[in-house]
């Protein structure tokens, strides 16, 4: 699994601009220099569904978004032939990022603190992979 979330890529449009990274090519353009989060309502509990199914799941956590007045923007993860549709949340604390993707039901969130980048499980919070990120 480790594996899979460090090749992982995400793609985040700003200012025109296509912003493409990994873990370990994390860009340090604002607003991607601080505390952000990327998260996904696809797939919840890791079960697949149907583009129908998943485009409501997402619709439901861009409403939330929306409500609670972040700032983000959409974004999409992807690896290979898979990808999922996202939203980059700036400015979020890492237990609500936590939080939310537990409302959704995700295994798993991106985020990226002051210190460090990694993959969290949303469950537990603990770190699945991470980084450091002194000197960034």
């Amino acid at each position: 699994m480790k594996d899979i979330y460090d090749q992982t890529h995400f793609s985040i449009t700003l200012k025109s601009k296509i912003i493409d990274f990994t873990i370990d090519t994390l860009p340090s353009d604002p607003p991607l220099d601080k505390a952000f989060t990327i998260l996904t309502a696809w797939n919840p509990n890791n079960q697949p569904l149907s583009l129908e199914e998943n485009t409501v799941c997402n619709t439901q956590l861009f409403a939330l978004l929306l409500e609670r007045d972040y700032a983000f923007d959409e974004a999409l993860g992807y690896l290979d032939e898979h990808s999922e549709e996202s939203y980059c949340i700036y400015g979020i604390d890492f237990d609500e990022a936590i939080e939310l993707g537990k409302m959704f039901d995700q295994y798993a969130i991106f985020y990226r603190s002051m210190e460090s980048v990694g993959y969290y499980e949303c469950a537990s919070g603990d770190a699945i992979t991470q980084r450091g990120l002194q000197g960034h």
